[in-house]
């Protein structure tokens, strides 16, 4: 065998090898949040398919599998979007022991892990977004550079509420649970009642003329 072909065969295995150890800590770190929505509903089993599994070569996204959701790419936000999905949740848990979640890898993990719980449970398009990302923030402590900073403030101002503002709390703790089945029952109250959601999450529009 040729050295180049002996050296694709090392990095194809090594690829395996560290899909295989991301695969098993996001099944693990979904099963935590199964246990934190548990009061909100059933989340169901953690699917490798229900998220962008791959790299980018050349600019192009190499998609696996090839029917996963895809998103727009930024060079404002290169840790956010899905096919980092692997290389965050492997330094996620790499810092996990000193840092625990208060990193940006766990925030992006998060954002995607919540987004597909908060499907699973009933929620589409935006709502499961903001939910997913306010769920990321309050678990990290980050802001991701995209996002929905009125209804994140509303999450985090129901999550934390009537409490000190910190991030090390445990998923199985009944509080946290509580606390994020009242913030599902709101997103969900929004998604079937438009006005209510105008009324409590969007800011009337300030409109300033132009000088000309």
């Amino acid at each position: 065998m040729e050295l180049e072909e002996l050296l694709k065969d090392r990095e194809f295995e090594e690829g395996e090898k560290r899909l295989k150890e991301a695969l098993l800590i996001a099944q693990r770190e979904w099963g935590k949040l199964a246990l934190s929505l548990e009061l909100a509903g059933d989340i169901g089993d953690f699917h490798e398919e229900d998220f962008m599994i791959g790299v980018i070569e050349e600019d192009v996204i190499i998609r696996k599998p090839l029917e996963s959701r895809t998103k727009s790419v930024s060079v404002y936000a290169p840790t956010y979007y899905p096919m980092y999905f692997i290389e965050n949740v492997l330094a996620m848990n790499e810092r996990l022991p000193g840092r625990g979640y208060r990193t940006t890898q766990a925030l992006y993990v998060y954002i995607e892990l919540a987004t597909r719980a908060a499907e699973r449970l009933g929620l589409i398009g935006s709502f499961a977004m903001s939910f997913g990302s306010g769920y990321a923030n309050a678990r990290s402590g980050w802001v991701a550079e995209k996002g929905y900073p009125v209804e994140r403030r509303i999450f985090e101002k129901m999550f934390f509420r009537d409490k000190k503002k910190h991030f090390e709390w445990d998923f199985h703790w009944t509080s946290v649970r509580e606390r994020l089945k009242e913030v599902f029952q709101k997103w969900t109250q929004w998604q079937s009642d438009k006005e209510l959601y105008l009324k409590e999450a969007k800011s009337p529009a300030i409109i300033r003329p132009m000088l000309v």
